[in-house]
């Protein structure tokens, strides 16, 4: 029988079969036998057939998103607003190009020919970056638009033992990471799903497993492109601390860039795969890995993240001392500016009052101050963390003769955006440093990429119930201090497990002034601390277009004891950026129990809202001081 004389709705079918066995390719193929068959596959308005051909590879964006608060899509539609229709074929196809750009670039055998070059490689340099941008953005949506998990509770997995304090710390009975249940071995008695499920495994409109994810990993499994890894594990970070730099189309692949790695890790390039980095006059500089093995490219990667997270020069007023980017930032442009390595030393060498990089003495050798063994022994006692009650940042700080500047208030939520580079910069480092003190089985439930997902972090639908519309205080008018009606759509309340990492101070001071962070013996402090938050209040958002999502208050405390005994009370606030991402700032108290703030961390949510990957971010002085330090730090829910 001629494929012409089978009904439309039979021929649909083949073809959503065709994209459901794997080869999406075969419909761009069917569509160029005649002008019937395309008209078929591209002409239809209504997009039926693109949103089942999409549905039988990725997770339905009607019902994803979401997270505590949106256990069913009506109640989702509800705190929305109203969007455009979505194109199904124009999105499953950017999808689609970006998994065969990606193979391509890392598949030993994708071109036809084995001496024959990829067609990507034939393109200039900025076509390269472009192409690399377009790709990860498309990897980030699938991110993005990931179904949400079914709400769960955990219980306490170890039994309280009557003769331990267990009272005094509640947290200790809950496990070290997120107990994810589709990244853990078997199914955990203390992990109920909740809810009603039917055949398929879905609960209000949830499901234990994400198509997202798998193709994700799929997509993923030898990497990302070479040239893309190279800017992670280079000799140094090009266009400045925060890209200011860079031309524009570097700057987007690196933000991209960033954020997927923010959300999946560093990978390296495979050996085998290495002789296709883009090899130019241009581009040879910036993308040549110095060393081809796996294990230097981690090296290398980490101490170059190293220099992004300890970087003093960050912080920043107009970053709001954070992870942040402004949104109407001023950079410029890479062809105008170039900074000699020893001018961007000068402002750290001021700060610090130390003599200049180039002074020498009268026998031709550099001069250093030199330290007493007493001076030695005092300042070496603190390591500069969160966890030090030692002054350090008032020692030398205290620049009596420099009058304070005092420029103008620090930028609004809605003037703020995530700076990726930064997160990702700042989960290579924590996570080598947890994969150092801990197994990779331990790990498996943090770095899971079903942890991605919208409401992964253990929470109990019952707890999070979002206002009527027509009750909440947010639809009167009212003063931005008012309260109003809000509900923990951010999955707060319930206990946490922080991991920070800071430096000696010493250390910090002479990697900043030195750039280097080639000490082979160079370690931080780690330390994994426990939370309890709870919320105490809801003020309405600062950001336009999420008056549906209140600014959360929360509070809480330290559950675990300290380096010295005492708990930290913590307070803060859970809102959006003005891109929409989610973020946390906390505030934690001095160990001595007074009402200051001693150290403050800005962090933005990882994935989808509640997501069991957490909140990625830095912490620092929260005075906000010139001598302050900062580090990374990493935070998730496990209760």
């Amino acid at each position: 029988m001629p494929f012409l004389t089978l009904p439309t709705e039979v021929v649909e079918l083949v073809l959503i079969s065709t994209a459901a066995a794997g080869h999406p390719e075969a419909i761009a193929a069917f569509s160029q036998t005649c002008r019937a068959h395309r008209d078929l596959v591209y002409g239809p308005s209504d997009h039926h057939l693109w949103r089942e051909i999409f549905l039988t590879t990725f997770d339905d964006l009607r019902i994803s998103g979401g997270g505590p608060g949106w256990s069913e899509v009506e109640a989702h539609k509800v705190t929305c607003h109203k969007s455009p229709p979505f194109d199904w074929g124009e999105e499953y196809r950017r999808r689609i190009w970006a998994a065969h750009y990606i193979r391509r670039q890392t598949c030993p055998l994708a071109s036809t020919l084995e001496d024959e070059e990829p067609e990507d490689f034939r393109f200039s340099e900025l076509e390269i970056v472009r192409r690399n941008t377009r790709a990860l953005d498309a990897l980030v949506s699938v991110v993005l638009t990931a179904l949400p998990c079914p709400a769960t509770i955990v219980f306490s997995f170890i039994p309280p033992d009557e003769t331990s304090h267990a009272s005094d710390s509640p947290s200790s009975s809950y496990p070290t990471f997120p107990p994810l249940p589709q990244a853990m071995s078997g199914a955990s008695s203390s992990i109920i799903p909740m809810g009603p499920f039917d055949g398929s495994g879905r609960g209000f409109g949830q499901a234990l497993s994400a198509r997202n994810m798998s193709w994700l990993q799929a997509v993923l499994k030898r990497g990302y492109p070479p040239s893309v890894t190279a800017r992670f594990c280079g000799d140094k970070w090009e266009g400045g601390i925060a890209g200011q730099y860079l031309e524009e189309d570097d700057f987007k692949e690196i933000q991209s860039a960033g954020r997927l790695i923010a959300c999946t890790g560093f990978k390296t390039v495979p050996q085998d795969i290495q002789h296709r980095i883009p090899r130019n006059e241009i581009a040879e500089e910036r993308v040549t890995l110095p060393d081809h093995s796996e294990e230097q490219q981690l090296r290398r990667a980490r101490r170059l993240a190293r220099m992004r997270v300890y970087n003093m020069r960050y912080l920043a007023r107009e970053r709001h001392w954070g992870p942040f980017l402004p949104c109407q930032e001023k950079r410029t442009h890479g062809s105008e500016m170039r900074v000699d390595d020893d001018e961007l030393l000068q402002p750290i060498l001021a700060l610090f009052r130390l003599p200049g990089a180039h002074n020498e003495g009268e026998n031709g050798e550099h001069e250093h101050e030199h330290l007493t063994d007493e001076e030695e022994d005092d300042e070496g006692n603190g390591d500069g963390g969160e966890e030090d009650t030692d002054e350090e940042t008032e020692e030398g700080g205290g620049d009596e003769g420099i009058a304070p500047i005092l420029p103008a208030g620090p930028p609004s939520p809605a003037q703020l955006r995530p700076d990726w580079a930064y997160l990702a910069a700042a989960r290579m480092v924590v996570e080598a440093n947890l994969r150092e003190a801990f197994s990779a089985e331990d790990l498996t439930g943090l770095i899971s990429l079903d942890g991605l997902r919208p409401g992964s972090a253990p929470w109990d639908a019952a707890l999070y119930k979002p206002p009527e519309p027509e009750n909440g205080k947010g639809k009167e008018k009212a003063t931005d201090a008012d309260e109003v009606e809000g509900w923990d759509w951010a999955g707060v309340t319930g206990i946490w497990k922080r991991c920070v990492c800071w430096m000696d101070y010493r250390d910090l001071i002479l990697h900043n002034l030195s750039g280097e962070f080639e000490d082979p013996n160079l370690a931080e402090a780690v330390r994994v601390i426990a939370m309890q938050l709870r919320i105490t209040s809801y003020s309405p958002s600062e950001v336009p277009g999420y008056e549906h999502l209140p600014t959360i208050h929360v509070a809480g405390q330290t559950t675990g004891a300290s380096l010295v005994g005492h708990r930290r009370n913590i307070h803060g606030t859970v809102g959006v950026v003005a891109d929409g991402s989610v973020r946390w700032t906390l505030q934690f108290s001095s160990v001595e129990g007074g009402q200051g703030d001693e150290w403050v961390s800005e962090g933005i949510q990882i994935g989808g809202v509640a997501s069991a990957m957490g909140v990625l971010g830095m912490w620092t002085g929260a005075q906000h001081e010139r001598m302050d330090p900062l580090g990374p730090c990493w935070a998730w829910k496990v209760g």
